[in-house]
């Protein structure tokens, strides 16, 4: 028996006091019962630490942050970073949160969002289960289970990923167009525009699943000869969905079109197969379950999973994964009486399988060139939300008596949160991370003490923003930490992978330390912030070079201890750089090397050595710099060849073809002139191509190795 339709206020009163109760039940989960709880973090290292920065940059700029953020004004010195290729989505939530940061601070107020967004998610789901006539206490329960499923415990702290909220009415819009009776009206279709909306400025990967989902319907029901009034409502959705997004991230898409080389977000097709989806990981639970046997299984499949990828985010959980199996049992039945009538939601699931799976649709899109969305793990969220729809339809029409069904409700909400959330109210960590802050905060409160607001910070390691490499035992976006705890400094770190301002930041950081030094203090660096832990000798010998040349360094009672800072003395008329200085792009191999230079322009991969080698790979063209002050009339370029049999490199010095030869494993010794300033030695490969395997994705033609320029 199906529950009655509450009143409309009464409707909204039951959903906002689900939402309050999901974002107590968070506070008791992870154990923040005070302002000071809520301020330490539970995670400060790698991805939360973007999304911190993010949130700072909202709350000072946030009328640039809506409109794109070009710019953020603190980070990339001795310029602003240029954030042209980097996408930023969800700015409105980001910009309350960094409102939100002004009074609470800003560890807590991305916390007290994330938590928000978890209330939103269970209003939300409440909301469509009690449109579905679901009984309260089933629409209570399976909506504490929807908000806290792993998929959004995991990704809560994004305040991105974990907006989930759109998903349930989503579902209802694509199962509504397939209802036997009437055309939807106008809230239908409202519904659509709004939903359509909010997705398309906020993050790309739940915009694009969702239509993929919304167009798997569409076309499921133009198959099913459906009557187009009522797909209007689905057709509206797509057709806003993909307005908006253009709209919306117009700049960045225009950008990855465009020449530019400085595009944040570098995808292949090995990415398009570690992050698809595998539906055996709806099964694995997580390596910290709070079963010591389900944990043990969840570390065992960690540790023989071949690829990275994203680890423990699919888990469906006990209750999930029941509700799957009721689900796909119900649809066997229905096809087994109807063998011409395959289910609806046995479409649905096989849909986003062919769709994420490695091989599958979204692989193919990759290799097409809509790379970006790698993850097609990501699409896992909507089994979640069709299996706990079957489930509180189920329980509902099967379970009528309230004096059996509210305590079993109330344990099927204990079940689901307690086996889809980790052990999160222990202290420890939150300590251990709050300590980490208040070193940052000292140092840098220091720094300000001794410095003019303003004052520009160079951060060694050089790394570049975002998704760099960890370096030694330096995590990603540990640069930003000194950003986040001050006021009024501004700091070199955050400029895009191979953007003018970059390359020179790399450029001095490999010179000499007087050298480098001079170069800091002409553009108007006041410090030098070295992380040692990037550094096979903890940077002792850098260290060691920069109080031999008098400079102060920072030592404050309180400080990370991998930390060392130098105060510098900044230039009176400080002048930036020349960007656009050939000597400031990537050198051959990686090192600062004397008149003349060789430099990696175009179509060279990444360096590559062991021992006593070292070398890179090309495609089929690729372009050498040779960098020299002065002209050489007779230099000589020294080298070793590699590629398929059969293959021909052709090396041309402008337009003068100066080798033409097959790979051999002699070394090649070729003579050359040379003018002052930039030369340009043009590589082009005449033969076939062909692909490694093993996970490595790229079209290698020929290797260059051991490459030496000399001149008289």
């Amino acid at each position: 028996m199906s529950a009655p339709f509450p009143a409309r206020p009464t409707l909204w009163i039951q959903t906002v006091l689900v939402a309050v109760a999901t974002v107590f039940l968070a506070a008791g989960l992870f154990g923040r019962w005070s302002l000071a709880a809520w301020s330490e973090p539970h995670w400060l290292e790698g991805d939360p630490l973007e999304v911190y920065a993010r949130a700072k940059i909202a709350g000072e700029q946030p009328a640039s942050t809506l409109l794109g953020l070009d710019a953020p004004d603190a980070l990339g010195a001795p310029v602003r970073a240029d954030w042209t290729g980097y996408p930023v989505p969800d700015r409105i939530a980001f910009v309350l949160t960094g409102f939100l940061a002004a009074p609470l601070g800003l560890i807590a107020a991305v916390q007290l969002m994330s938590a928000v967004v978890f209330g939103l998610n269970a209003g939300s789901f409440y909301l469509c289960a009690r449109w579905l006539r679901w009984r309260w206490e089933w629409a209570v329960a399976l909506a504490f289970a929807f908000a806290f499923c792993t998929y959004n415990l995991r990704w809560g702290v994004t305040l991105s990923f974990s907006q989930t909220f759109t998903l349930p009415p989503l579902v209802l819009l694509c199962a509504r167009a397939s209802h036997r009776g009437g055309a939807p009206g106008r809230a239908w279709q409202w519904l659509a525009i709004g939903l359509a909306l909010w997705l398309a400025q906020g993050n790309p990967y739940l915009a694009y699943f969702a239509g993929v989902v919304a167009g798997g319907a569409l076309v499921l029901g133009l198959l099913q000869r459906i009557p187009r009034r009522r797909l209007t409502p689905l057709l509206l959705f797509i057709g806003v969905l993909i307005a908006g997004f253009v709209a919306v991230n117009a700049r960045h898409v225009l950008h990855r079109l465009g020449p530019a080389e400085n595009t944040a977000l570098v995808r292949s097709a090995g990415d398009l197969q570690t992050y698809a989806l595998r539906p055996a990981e709806w099964l694995v639970p997580p390596a910290d379950h709070r079963a010591p046997v389900l944990r043990e299984l969840g570390r065992a499949y960690f540790e023989r999973r071949e690829g990275r990828g994203e680890f423990f985010y699919n888990y469906l959980g006990i209750v999930g994964l029941l509700s799957l199996a009721g689900l796909l049992l119900r649809d066997v039945r229905r096809l087994l009486r109807r063998p011409r009538r395959i289910p609806d939601t046995g479409l649905g699931l096989a849909w986003i399988v062919a769709f994420g799976v490695a091989g599958g649709l979204n692989t193919w899109l990759g290799a097409a060139g809509l790379d970006i969305f790698r993850a097609g793990s990501r699409i896992s969220i909507f089994p979640q939300v069709w299996a706990l729809l079957f489930l509180g339809g189920w329980l509902t029409h099967r379970l009528r008596r309230r004096a059996l069904s509210v305590p079993l409700a109330l344990a099927l909400t204990g079940l689901a949160v307690w086996d889809q959330t980790p052990p999160l109210a222990d202290p420890t960590a939150r300590a251990r991370n709050h300590l980490r802050w208040q070193e940052h905060a000292a140092l840098t409160a220091s720094l300000e003490r001794s410095l003019p607001a303003g004052a520009m910070i160079f951060q060694l390691p050089v790394m570049a923003f975002p998704e760099s490499a960890r370096i030694g035992s330096m995590p990603d976006y540990e640069h930003l930490l000194p950003y986040l705890t001050s006021h009024a400094l501004h700091y070199s770190y955050g400029h895009l992978a191979q953007t003018p301002a970059q390359r020179w930041a790399g450029y001095v950081a490999r010179q000499p330390a007087d050298r480098m030094l001079a170069a800091l203090e002409q553009a108007g660096f006041a410090a030098l912030w070295i992380d040692t832990r990037a550094y096979p000798d903890s940077a002792v010998s850098l260290t060691q070079a920069l109080r031999i040349t008098g400079r102060q360094e920072i030592r404050p009672t309180l400080q990370p201890a991998h930390v060392r800072v130098f105060l510098l003395n900044p230039s009176p008329k400080p002048r930036l750089p020349d960007f656009a200085d050939p000597r400031y792009l990537e050198t051959w191999d990686g090192t600062t090397d004397p008149t003349p230079s060789l430099l990696a322009l175009t179509g060279w991969y990444s360096l590559e050595q062991n021992g006593t080698n070292r070398w890179r790979w090309a495609a089929r063209e690729a372009v050498l710099g040779i960098w020299t002050e002065a002209a050489a009339p007779a230099a000589t370029l020294r080298f070793r060849l590699d590629g398929p049999a059969g293959s021909v490199v052709v090396l041309h010095n402008g337009e003068q073809e100066i080798l033409r030869a097959n790979p051999g494993a002699q070394t090649r010794t070729v003579s050359l002139a040379l003018i002052g300033g930039l030369n340009r030695l043009s590589w082009r490969l005449e033969g076939a191509t062909f692909r490694p395997g093993d996970h490595d994705p790229r079209e290698l033609g020929f290797m260059v190795e051991n490459l030496s320029v000399s001149v008289p």
